[in-house]
């Protein structure tokens, strides 16, 4: 990037919040009980009485303590309540599916050798690399658990299974992120593997409500919706990044940007425009692809989303070029 593109970005970042909220209604009576189901569920685990073991259980407790904007458990709690699912369903949703995003993040910092999380020491910062490998894994095992008081249990089964194909997308996508350079990056393969290491697990809240709301044959649009989301929000998140982010992960490899990808391709690409201006536009596009396909879902149970997708494109919109 050219000093001057950079330092145009920096200053149009300067009278904005570090992290402007795109997420404005929660179900906060709720969220708070999602909070207490995914504490019991992670300290009523397995415990050593061996010098060392406590450990992890201080890491599990430390990630949880950062908080976050719950924005998959917001999902889910206003999607199951929108169709009409009950408390306990909502509830158990919410929490499998926040619990199963922490330990992507947890993991995450540990390979993008990110120190902090959400304004705190990230997990293998404060406590070491093996420590967050343990405890990511803790928390995906305790997501699959948090399904367990699931009403309809012949669902669980098919439940189990949509869960593991995102996560096992969420997991291609992450590893093609960290092993392709610029060099080998086309818009193309951007965005799919922007919809794969993200859109897969944002999809799961809307989707296991609308399985056990027996509405799925709108899942598939729940995923596109998704997908869509994705892109937009990473591509925001990319220009924002892109004032202090060197292009390059922290073992020395090239970061998935879309402002780097635009300034290394000549894949037949019109590169003369201002990068900016391309993403900004590409992202939009993607964003109101969600809001089509959330406003399709049924009885508005992607209203919540569908938010968020507005206040991204604003935030985007605003963005200088």
């Amino acid at each position: 990037m050219t000093y001057n593109v950079q330092l145009e970005i920096q200053s149009s970042f300067l009278a904005e919040e570090a992290t402007p909220s795109y997420l404005i209604s929660k179900p906060d009576a709720l969220l708070e009980k999602v909070e207490d189901y995914m504490t019991e569920a992670l300290v009523s685990g397995f415990e050593m009485n061996v010098d060392g073991s406590a450990i992890l259980n201080e890491a599990i407790e430390h990630h949880l303590s950062s908080g976050g904007q719950r924005l998959r458990a917001c999902l889910a709690l206003s999607a199951g309540q929108a169709i009409g699912l009950s408390e306990n369903d909502c509830i158990c949703i919410a929490s499998a599916v926040e619990l199963l995003h922490n330990a992507s993040l947890i993991h995450d910092d540990l390979q993008d050798g990110d120190q902090f999380r959400r304004g705190q020491e990230s997990v293998w910062s404060k406590f070491g690399g093996n420590t967050a490998i343990s405890c990511g894994d803790y928390y995906l095992s305790t997501a699959y658990a948090a399904l367990a008081l699931i009403s309809k249990t012949d669902l669980l089964p098919q439940m189990i299974q949509i869960m593991h194909q995102r996560v096992s997308q969420a997991s291609h996508g992450q590893s093609a992120d960290l092993s392709t350079t610029l060099d080998q990056m086309t818009l193309e393969s951007y965005l799919e593997i922007v919809m794969a290491k993200s859109g897969a697990l944002l999809s799961l809240p809307l989707e296991f409500v609308l399985l056990l709301g027996g509405h799925h044959q709108s899942m598939p649009i729940a995923r596109q919706a998704c997908r869509d989301f994705a892109v937009g929000f990473q591509i925001y998140d990319d220009v924002r990044d892109i004032s202090t982010d060197s292009g390059q992960a922290a073992d020395g490899g090239d970061r998935l940007n879309i402002i780097s990808i635009f300034e290394h391709l000549n894949r037949g690409l019109d590169i003369s425009c201002d990068p900016v201006v391309i993403s900004k536009d590409i992202a939009i596009t993607h964003l109101e692809r969600s809001q089509l396909c959330l406003v399709q879902l049924p009885a508005q149970s992607g209203q919540l989303l569908e938010e968020c997708t507005k206040n991204i494109s604003n935030l985007v919109k605003a963005i200088h070029s």
